[in-house]
């Protein structure tokens, strides 16, 4: 039997999966559900006389409200209709290798691009936008694993093209992810085998191996390597930000660039911090707070806030050898004028020459100076000038980056309603920490070598 009903709030159907706004009339098959919801004070139904009154003073509001079959219907009709669309889209545009309708689909959600994804998620406030509902309907109905969305929030799954390309942007912009060795994983945590290697003393090398020299007829003795493995368990990086609505309408064009630059570079920003400084609480474990780091002790009556020429040739000299075509050197912008000023004599003469050489060649994309043939580079992350870590010369290939997935990003209109903003929420899980769990003794001589290795204090 139909009836017509007032809600008194706003209602979600967690069913049929639709919105009722408080205020608002609608008609629909009075069914146990609809019952409870009168009873429970959420509607009321409306008599026959109202609907009439109403009717003669302005114009009759009402929405069906859709059974669960007719639900079903229209999903089956929406998934049809979708892939119509998508293959007349994709057709004479095959080629072996190409994804699926349904992934290109999933890809961009029908957007060109980001900002107009950001244009209809505020359409959507006052339920204009066909095609957002038609990417939401596509989220929940055909791709697994991908239920993140809240549409009855306001909830949007940002297309995972858009989220790539954020996720570009912020790893190919650090200094020091891009070098370290990435690990894609699909669960929270990864276990990655390494030797358990600390000595070559004594003749043991990979942890515990030794050969020997038997004479004839003895016996021989076994020796083995040791293992052991490094966890790397996800921790979550977010950002949130609130949009205006005015901001979304009026621009448009440059909306979606302003949002991935500023989040790609918060990304950067942090990930290269936690490589350098993260505590392995609840963060990556960076390389000043790791066993493995090497720290070079200043020089006998050396001043405060110094680099002299011996701090460089000594750091050189605690990287492993294995390293040295791979490291680079980092420092904070502080040290600058002590590297260029840092010089060797050389010739019967005595002339100075400068040991922080610039780059003079021109080339697009080279460092800009160099130390011991490797380039050096500056960076906020690194500590202030007589602190250590303020030079820090480090193989980032021996450091593990491990990551799951790329940035997930969502939107929803409903949060900050009240103030005409909507809310854009990023999440990046990921870690890392050395692959090295300790400085290594070599063969011959007591100084420790590793992979990084940081100037000590100046004070």
């Amino acid at each position: 039997m139909k009836t017509v009903v007032e809600f008194f709030k706003d209602y979600t159907d967690p069913v049929r999966n639709t919105t009722f706004k408080a205020g608002q009339w609608y008609d629909g098959e009075k069914d146990s559900a609809l019952d409870k919801l009168i009873a429970d004070g959420v509607c009321r139904e409306i008599s026959s006389e109202e609907i009439r009154a109403k009717h003669e003073n302005k114009p009759l509001i009402l929405r069906s409200i859709p059974t669960a079959a007719e639900v079903e219907q229209n999903r089956k009709e929406m998934r049809t209709m979708l892939k119509a669309e998508l293959d007349e889209a994709m057709k004479g545009q095959r080629r072996p290798g190409m994804p699926l309708e349904e992934e290109t689909f999933a890809k961009t959600g029908g957007y060109d691009s980001f900002s107009q994804f950001l244009v209809d998620v505020q359409k959507e406030k006052q339920g204009v936008s066909p095609r957002l509902r038609k990417w939401n309907e596509f989220v929940q109905n055909k791709i697994s694993g991908m239920s993140e969305t809240v549409s009855a929030d306001g909830g949007f799954l940002v297309p995972t093209e858009f989220r790539a390309q954020l996720l570009m942007g912020a790893l190919e912009g650090s200094l020091l992810a891009k070098r370290a060795r990435n690990i894609p994983v699909g669960s929270n945590s990864v276990k990655i085998p390494a030797v358990n290697e600390t000595t070559h003393a004594s003749g043991s090398t990979f942890g515990g191996v030794v050969l020997y020299r038997p004479d004839e007829g003895v016996a021989k003795t076994a020796s083995y390597p040791q293992f052991h493995h490094v966890t790397l368990t996800m921790h979550k990086l977010v950002g949130l930000c609130y949009v205006t609505d005015e901001l979304l309408e009026d621009s448009a064009i440059t909306l979606g660039p302003l949002l991935g630059n500023m989040f790609s570079q918060a990304i950067q920003f942090q990930v290269d911090e936690d490589f350098v400084n993260g505590t392995g609480a609840n963060q990556p474990l960076g390389v000043m707070a790791a066993p493995c780091l090497v720290s070079v002790a200043k020089e006998t009556g050396q001043a405060a806030t110094t680099i002299q020429l011996k701090n460089i040739t000594k750091m050189w000299s605690r990287l492993k050898p294995r390293s040295k075509a791979n490291a680079i050197w980092i420092c904070n912008p502080d040290c600058f004028q002590q590297l260029a000023e840092l010089s060797v004599t050389v010739g019967t003469g005595g002339s100075a020459v400068g040991f922080l050489n610039p780059n003079t060649s021109g080339a697009t994309g080279a460092p800009p100076m160099s130390l011991m043939g490797r380039p050096v580079y500056e960076t906020e992350h690194c500590q202030t000038l007589g602190t250590t870590g303020d030079i820090i010369l480090g193989d980032w290939s021996q450091y593990l980056f491990a990551t799951k997935g790329g940035v997930k990003a969502d939107t929803s209109i409903h949060l900050k309603f009240d103030y005409d903003e909507t809310a854009f929420r990023f999440v990046f899980r990921f870690d890392g920490q050395p692959w090295e769990t300790s400085a290594l003794t070599p063969a011959h001589g007591s100084n420790t070598l590793s992979s990084f290795v940081a100037l000590a204090t100046r004070s």
